[in-house]
């Protein structure tokens, strides 16, 4: 038996024996099967050399993988068919998709996905939609053919009659070169975008395959996270956690002096902007963003993963700009940026909502309890040693300070002024935002393998506030008041970005909407913050979409995985189905009997004004 044969024999072994291998053939090419699954990507390399980018597709989470010289009569291209044949032994099918590049004569479209059998269609259109969704600008086509789809002029790689007993299963990839200039050279973006798109909807096909096609649960592909994450990606995910735990975005932003300037403004009758003072930044932006950019995350090869580090390395970029120019207008604008602006639809809600709620409010009747800091404290400790029933693991603190407003969550901390009071009908509510939803979304998120998930992705605020703005009304206490700030804060966002000054906004929110003067003035020093912060919009655009997320019938409880955004969704179903995240280790209040019951009302509302108390 000569090397190659027995090389083959090992393979067949490991096959049968589900043991992972790696084999190098000389002068021939390679065979990776990271894990022994029922599908093999192929790249025959021509001999003008291989091609960068899709060579690079087997670096990806791809599992298995074959590369052979394109020779026609190269005896290990028959092996190919014996390989497969072994797996549809084991797994009642076998999925090959072979990738080559197609001249320009050859097709007009940037990806030509090629089939010929009856079955590959539902894969090839799971495909097809899974690269237009990553790669919207590229063009994509289904290619019909009564041939099994191979490069021009070299053989086919499989035995047709495997085919047609659908015992193998074919799919080509043709794709053109749009990502190399006339010379040659790769351009990095769009080299980028093929080879990411390409290797996340290749990954998504593969599980979709193994779920759909043959014997065994698509959950035993899960790879060991261990085996499959090099040392590369903790790094960078470690240096990302260590440049954001440097600083507090959110207590740096905030003034220090809250409750003395509002003692001030009100003995000066309204009449003087107020002066706010804030924290010493502990952080050199520019120091911060030169240790962003030396992560090499253009190196990892693993589409998914370095797609969530490109996202947060650039919103910590943007949040630099900010804080380096705090206090002055373009803060204002890194902010639209970071947090976004007021659309006309939902200024025009939030109006409405204001004007719906005053055409038949009557004055409330002060709550006759009024707890303060101390007694919130306790209630907010009450609601984590219920955690704790849970996981025993789960501890926080709660802190009551004197150089803060109202009540915040930092690094899964809470956070309460000094000077606090809050009704005893709302402070359920607020548990349940605060404790229920930040809290317990920063903890399920320090249970996963990045950080980031703890951290916040970019742009999750608007997710989870409007999660814990709904926390507030399956428990009962989103009250009409509490809509009406949820709107004016949009109103104040707006007016603030129109250009107008602190004293004008002040002023329309309490002649105007008829709020008081303390509320007015804690809005608009919300809003006018170290130079312009857009972010308090986002609790009432949140809750609006996520009201729309539970009449679409989607999961509630995935939303407390950690703090993410809607769109990361497809991102979490995927890194959950490679076991690289876990399930929410807790489960808030809200979303337990008698509170989840609550849910069948949002389900019959037509709109957010159906949740106005009458």
């Amino acid at each position: 038996m000569d090397s190659q044969d027995k090389i083959l024999t090992q393979l067949l072994r490991a096959i049968r024996d589900k043991t992972p291998i790696h084999k190098q053939i000389p002068n021939k090419g390679k065979i990776v099967f990271n894990k022994i699954v029922p599908y093999i990507f192929i790249y025959r390399i021509p001999p003008t050399g291989k091609d960068r980018i899709l060579a690079e597709l087997a670096k990806s989470d791809l599992a298995s993988a074959i590369f052979v010289p394109e020779k026609p009569d190269d005896e290990v291209n028959t092996w190919i068919i014996k390989i497969a044949k072994a797996l549809a032994n084991e797994f009642g099918t076998c999925l090959l998709v072979e990738v080559w590049t197609a001249a320009e004569h050859q097709q007009t479209t940037d990806i030509a996905i090629q089939l010929s059998q009856k079955n590959a269609l539902v894969l090839a259109e799971y495909l097809a939609k899974n690269l237009r969704t990553e790669a919207p600008e590229l063009l994509i086509e289904l290619k019909k053919g009564n041939r099994l789809p191979s490069p021009p002029d070299l053989p086919i790689l499989i035995d047709p009659q495997d085919a047609k007993e659908n015992i193998v299963i074919s799919l080509g990839i043709s794709i053109q070169k749009r990502y190399e200039d006339l010379e040659g050279r790769l351009l990095p973006l769009l080299s980028r975008n093929f080879r990411e798109s390409i290797a996340k909807s290749l990954s998504r096909l593969f599980f979709e395959f193994v779920r759909l096609y043959t014997t065994v649960r698509a959950a035993h592909f899960k790879m060991k996270v261990h085996e499959r994450l090099n040392a590369q990606i903790y790094e960078i995910d470690n240096v990302l956690a260590k440049e954001s735990q440097k600083f507090d975005f959110l207590l740096l932003t905030t003034p220090i002096n809250t409750h003395d300037a509002w003692l001030q403004f009100k003995n000066e009758k309204f009449r003087k902007t107020p002066v706010f003072h804030y924290r010493p930044i502990p952080i050199d932006p520019d120091l911060v963003k030169r240790n962003l950019y030396n992560l090499r995350i253009e190196d990892i090869y693993d589409p998914t993963i370095a797609y969530l580090f490109r996202d947060k390395r650039r919103e910590l970029d943007d949040m630099m700009t900010m804080l380096a120019s705090r206090g002055t207008p373009d803060f204002k604008y890194g902010s639209l940026m970071v947090f976004g602006n007021v659309s006309d639809t939902l200024y025009e809600m939030a109006k409405a909502l204001l004007i719906a709620i005053d055409s038949i409010r009557t004055k409330e009747h002060p709550d006759e309890h009024y707890l303060n800091a101390q007694e919130f404290a306790q209630l907010a400790k009450e609601e984590i040693s219920f955690l704790q029933q849970q996981a025993p693991s789960f501890s926080t603190s709660v802190r009551i300070r004197e150089d803060i407003s109202g009540v915040m969550v930092n690094h899964g901390v809470l956070n309460i002024s000094k000077q606090y009071k809050i009704s005893k009908k709302r402070a359920l509510a607020l548990i349940q935002h605060e404790v229920g939803t930040h809290i317990i979304t920063y903890f399920n998120g320090k249970e996963q393998t990045f950080s980031l998930f703890r951290q916040g992705v970019p742009g999750y605020e608007q997710l989870q506030e409007g999660l814990a703005v709904l926390a507030e009304f399956l428990v009962g206490g989103l009250t009409n008041e509490r809509l009406r700030i949820l709107a004016g804060r949009v109103i104040a966002v707006r007016h603030m970005v129109m250009g107008h000054g602190f004293i004008e906004t002040f002023n329309m929110l309490y002649e105007e909407y008829g709020f008081d003067t303390e509320s007015s003035f804690n809005m608009t020093m919300r809003v006018y913050r170290a130079g312009g912060l857009t972010k308090d919009a986002v609790y009432l655009q949140g809750f609006i979409e996520l009201i729309q997320y539970i009449q679409e019938g989607k999961d509630l409880e995935i939303l407390t995985i950690g703090k993410i955004r809607e769109d990361y969704l497809p991102i979490v179903s995927d890194l959950i189905q490679r076991g690289i995240l876990k399930k929410p280790l807790l489960k808030p209040r809200y979303l337990q009997n008698p509170y989840i019951k609550k849910l069948k009302d949002i389900n019959q509302f037509s709109s957010i004004f159906k949740m106005i108390n009458y």
